[in-house]
């Protein structure tokens, strides 16, 4: 498998996990219409997508682009600039 692919498919799974339409699931992601494209390798997968699923459901990017075998991440150990800067 290329990674691409590992990453299109760790990016199906977790969505299916959660239980979220392609539609819900861009909309939680901030991406336009559906995540159909993404899953289809037809758009990429922005920094912004990979950011939101760590912020939301602790992906481990390095998990999500098959360079990790832990897949979630402790959050709170990332400083929340926006929320240290309250």
């Amino acid at each position: 498998m290329m990674e691409n692919e590992i990453t299109l498919k760790r990016f199906t799974d977790i969505r299916r996990e959660l239980g979220y339409t392609q539609t819900e699931f861009a909309k939680l992601l901030g991406v336009k219409n559906t995540t159909a494209d993404i899953e289809r390798g037809r758009t990429k997968l922005s920094g912004k997508v990979v950011s939101e699923l760590l912020r939301q459901f602790k992906i481990n990017p390095l998990w999500l682009f098959g360079e990790s075998d832990q897949k979630h991440l402790d959050t709170s150990l990332l400083i929340d600039m926006r929320s240290a800067a309250l």
